[in-house]
């Protein structure tokens, strides 16, 4: 039976929150469409794809190539496995390689659409302000996670298909256990600023001794962090647990999750923590928090900067159990509009209109 033929572009499938919704769309459509996931690395995939999507890599000698070299050699190779894979319809994930994706398949004749997954803050201005509104006017339809970032991007891109579609969630949780954790998860570094949430968590640890502080993921700060722990000499409540491949368990056992990002597209491990049912707190930055929480009412939204408030609700959180309870249950059911099978369904009916 003909099967609508669909390549997901992405740039690798490592452990972060672009390379889950690649994961989770790919793995929703297998059933539907015939579904060929290309990855731009030749790195072995940290999340599984269902058996019946095929998977396409670039050659290792591509992978390992100099940087100039490569900017040519993977585009002619991406450009030349499209052509042998003849898809009826393509969609590319991440701002950074948009662009690139539309400037190797240019003049193919079949229709491309893009994902922005990033703050839209980061494509307004320099260099990439200037060339990704050009080469997306060669794009069938945008795809944005955010109403702030369709309200942001229109008048600069001039867009004239978009879509706003929020990221998949599993929301099948187990009850929450509500053990005295707070939880933060993503990648150690750049604007997520654990080391912010690490100084706050020592100023408050005396309101309630028993409170403990658990990161999950890894990267260029974690050395960092881990060093400020043992400066403030808070190494028996704190603790790192690393990447892990089904993060669940984690989510259940903590009562709250405090997110410090400055930066976000749309906050998977936010949106996790609440469907697990944590009480939430995070920074209001641009985009993404304010599409997920119910500020009040399923947790707090905290103005970027004010690090004062943030200490105050978080201290609040800690101190009244029945206040988490009702933050708890109120993201739950604010989760089950991003469940996944509803985003999957909207983002294929999306990029298939034409064709369907």
């Amino acid at each position: 039976m003909y099967q609508t033929k669909i390549a997901l572009i992405t740039p690798s499938l490592k452990a972060g929150g672009l390379e889950k919704v690649v994961s989770m769309l790919a793995s929703y459509g297998a059933g539907k469409y015939s579904i060929v996931v290309i990855m731009l690395t030749s790195e072995k995939p940290f999340f599984t794809l269902d058996e019946k999507v095929q998977l396409t890599q670039t050659p290792l000698k591509i992978t390992t190539s100099n940087k100039v070299k490569r900017f040519f050699t993977n585009g002619y190779w991406l450009r030349k496995t499209i052509t042998a894979i003849e898809p009826n319809i393509i969609c590319s994930f991440g701002e950074k390689y948009n662009p690139y994706v539309l400037l190797s398949l240019a003049g193919l004749n079949i229709p491309i659409y893009v994902a922005n997954r990033a703050s839209p803050m980061t494509y307004l201005k320099g260099y990439r302000g200037i060339i990704t509104p050009m080469l997306y006017k060669l794009a069938s339809g945008v795809i944005l996670q955010t109403q702030k970032a369709e309200d942001l991007l229109q008048p600069k891109y001039h867009i004239k298909n978009t879509c706003v579609i929020g990221n998949p969630i599993d929301i099948e949780y187990p009850q929450n256990k509500g053990k005295l954790i707070i939880l933060n998860v993503g990648s150690i570094g750049g604007n997520k600023n654990q080391d912010w949430l690490i100084s706050y968590f020592n100023e408050l640890k005396s309101k309630k001794a028993l409170w403990e502080l658990h990161f999950l993921g890894d990267g260029v700060k974690r050395k960092y962090c881990e060093g400020l722990v043992d400066s403030y000499g808070i190494q028996d409540k704190v603790v790192f647990h690393g990447v892990k491949k089904n993060p669940k368990a984690y989510y259940t056992n903590a009562s709250i999750f405090a997110f410090t990002s400055t930066s976000e597209g749309f906050p998977n491990a936010l949106a996790e923590a609440m469907a697990a049912g944590c009480a939430c707190i995070a920074y209001d930055c641009v985009a993404g928090p304010s599409d997920i929480i119910d500020d009040g009412i399923s947790g707090f939204l905290i103005p970027v900067g004010d690090e004062e408030q943030y200490k105050e609700k978080l201290q609040l959180l800690m101190m009244d159990e029945e206040l988490r309870r009702r933050f708890g249950e109120a993201a739950r059911e604010k989760m089950k509009q991003f469940e996944a099978s509803k985003i999957a369904k909207r983002f294929y009916e999306f990029i298939t209109e034409p064709i369907d």
